[in-house]
């Protein structure tokens, strides 16, 4: 005997199909992005820079797009910098 299918229950069979489809589509790109992209700089907007490091913002923002201390990306209207080179300057500075 055959089983007759709603229309409710197609829709909601195809919502969890394509929920698990976008699932493994995000945790392959997880997987991609924390295997094959370890090597990359982590680059922190000066936002992020001041939480990390305690530092104050004014203070970071006059070291580095003022002074230019530290080499920064600029992307539209916010600038980047690279962690590692933070790191770096401040060692050199001790």
């Amino acid at each position: 005997m055959k089983k007759i299918v709603t229309s409710q229950e197609l829709k909601e069979t195809a919502k969890r199909v394509a929920q698990s489809k976008r699932f493994k589509s995000l945790q392959d790109r997880k997987n991609y992005v924390m295997n094959e992209l370890q090597d990359c700089p982590p680059l922190l907007c000066l936002n992020e820079l001041a939480n990390k490091s305690r530092l104050p913002y004014q203070l970071l923002r006059r070291l580095i797009i003022e002074e230019n201390k530290i080499p920064y990306v600029k992307v539209s209207n916010k600038y980047y910098i690279n962690y590692n080179h933070f790191l770096q300057y401040m060692d050199e500075l001790s």
